[in-house]
């Protein structure tokens, strides 16, 4: 992280006030849409992202008083919230993505998931697909998303040393969209619908809202944000906005499953 906290620019008509995003890139696309909404009926405030990075970021950056608002891609935890307020915004999915070449493969087993990660199931004709090796594409242990992951695989799991990791959620999709008989499990992001990926259901549940909001959809992350709990009256006002009825119906329209803040 490298920006520096709240700050006031002036011109000759008006301040207005910096609030300084930083943290998870998982969580940027949502937060993006509502500071999109509040900078549109507010000309008081503006909103500076720093680079994507991980949650550990936004969480220390935000401690520092580098942040203003940490971007977060799970529940902090408690020695991390003594002086932090955290706010759950959505539920989103961690998606099971495979190249468009593969062609005869809608939707895995668990059991299924487990034998491609320990490399128990190599070819793809063995879940109906064509003749091909699986190309399988994981993150590293330390990712959110690779925890998330862990919940369904197992945790004692041991990964073929077949699997290419990849550090960088960004690095993951490209790759999977851009190789052959490629497969990986990926955050949902709007982008995907654009990519030659096919979503694959998981036990017969696509990763559809309603899926997700009852639970039939075993993997999800929990996206949310965090702030001092003596913040500045400007970035209060933002979080006031992001519980309110108005921010929840934002994300709802964006068909996200909403999470209010307790």
């Amino acid at each position: 992280v490298g920006c520096t906290p709240t700050r006031e620019v002036s011109s000759e008509s008006e301040t207005v006030s910096v609030i300084n995003v930083g943290g998870s890139a998982e969580a940027y696309e949502i937060l993006e849409l509502l500071t999109d909404a509040y900078s549109a009926q507010s000309d008081k405030v503006e909103f500076d992202y720093d680079t994507p990075s991980q949650t550990a970021g936004g969480i220390q950056g935000v401690k520092a008083e580098i942040l203003d608002i940490g971007a977060v891609s799970r529940q902090i935890a408690s020695e991390e919230s003594e002086s932090l307020i955290y706010y759950p915004l959505v539920k989103a999915p961690l998606v099971l993505a495979v190249h468009n070449s593969v062609t005869g493969v809608s939707e895995l087993s668990t059991e299924q998931l487990k034998d491609i990660y320990s490399g128990n199931i190599t070819n793809w004709q063995a879940l109906g697909g064509p003749d091909v090796p699986i190309a399988l594409f994981d993150l590293s242990e330390d990712e959110n998303e690779k925890k998330v992951l862990r919940t369904v695989i197992g945790e004692n799991l041991e990964i073929t040393a077949d699997a290419i990791v990849f550090n960088e959620d960004d690095e993951l999709l490209e790759s999977v969209a851009s190789t052959d008989f490629s497969f990986a499990a990926v955050p949902f992001e709007d982008e995907l619908e654009d990519l030659p990926v096919t979503i694959l259901s998981l036990d017969g549940q696509a990763p559809s809202a309603a899926n997700i909001a009852s639970g039939d959809y075993a993997m999800n992350m929990v996206l949310g944000m965090t702030l001092l709990k003596t913040t500045d009256d400007n970035v209060q006002a933002f979080a006031d906005f992001v519980v309110s009825p108005e921010g929840q119906q934002i994300l709802t329209d964006s068909e996200y499953i909403a999470l209010k803040a307790n």
